[in-house]
């Protein structure tokens, strides 16, 4: 490309960018194949975050599960019934909420009876806590 006609683009481009500043009218209508454009990049940038996320879904906590509740109620063996309903990402979950293994030494098992336990083994030491005391 010649430097003469780079120069003449040059000047076209920043004539265009100056009207397109002053005329609300032009910047609408040259901005319409941008703004397709961007929509489409947003519809697809969606759609590869919904693909992720759905890759792998994070466990949570069954609603209103109280390990602490069920403990007083029904005891250590109680306990492990309602335990033995959940597998083993749910088990990791309960255990992550309630704080019941700030060390995270449970990351690395695999077996829910070895979960199970020590859930049933915190909150039995959680919930005895201070019983010496007690009267």
């Amino acid at each position: 490309m010649s430097k003469d006609l780079a120069l003449a683009m040059a000047e076209f481009l920043r004539i265009l960018a100056n009207e397109v500043e002053n005329n609300k009218r032009l910047a609408k209508r040259i901005s319409v194949p941008f703004e397709e454009l961007l929509k489409a990049e947003k519809e697809a940038a969606g759609e590869r975050k919904k693909k992720s996320r759905t890759k792998k879904e994070k466990a949570s906590v069954p609603e209103g599960f109280d390990p602490f509740k069920v403990y007083s109620d029904k005891g250590s063996v109680g306990l492990y019934e309602e335990l033995s309903k959940f597998d083993a990402p749910v088990l990791k979950a309960i255990i992550a909420h309630f704080a019941l293994d700030p060390s995270r030494s449970y990351a690395r098992l695999r077996k829910p009876e070895k979960l199970m336990g020590i859930i049933v083994e915190k909150v039995k030491n959680m919930s005895e806590r201070g019983e010496a005391f007690r009267l």
